[in-house]
């Protein structure tokens, strides 16, 4: 189907989507997952539709939710790491320590998820600062981000 901001919206079995959108955010293309879970598919597209809509500025607080949950963790243990040197032995790396801004300047927005009416999980690459973990920046009262967090995936 053709949707007037999603644009081509390919419907699928519920496995592990009802729908998915590929739209265009800076020079990137974003994979939008649309699941009805208990709503119909016009509820979630709807949702789906909004959060494309204010994907700029969603984007921006996201990565500020992810700063605020996550730099503290990354500074306090996850830019340090055991590199194996050519006789087998083990020498620690330590990357700086990141500001909140530099924290935000190294995530890139790669997914959306929308769930039934309400549920948004963003999905963002870390470039590496979580040694191939992903972060997940999740509301659960839509495009109010008020109460969202982050966490690591994967």
């Amino acid at each position: 189907m053709t949707h007037n901001i999603l644009g081509i919206v390919k419907r699928l079995n519920g496995d592990p989507f009802d729908g998915i959108a590929t739209i265009r955010h800076g020079s990137r293309d974003i994979k939008v997952g649309i699941t009805c879970d208990d709503q119909t598919f016009e509820t979630s597209l709807n949702l789906a539709a909004l959060v494309v809509q204010r994907l700029e500025d969603l984007d921006k607080v996201a990565k500020q939710i992810a700063a605020t949950d996550l730099c503290a963790t990354y500074n306090n243990g996850w830019n340090e790491y055991d590199e194996v040197q050519d006789d087998d032995s083990l020498k620690t790396v330590t990357n700086p320590q990141l500001s909140m801004a530099e924290f935000e300047a190294k995530l890139s927005l790669n997914a959306v998820n929308v769930l039934g009416d309400r549920m948004i999980d963003f999905f963002y690459a870390d470039d590496g600062m979580f040694w191939g973990h992903s972060i997940v920046v999740k509301s659960m009262n839509g495009v109010d981000l008020t109460g969202a967090w982050a966490e690591l995936f994967g």
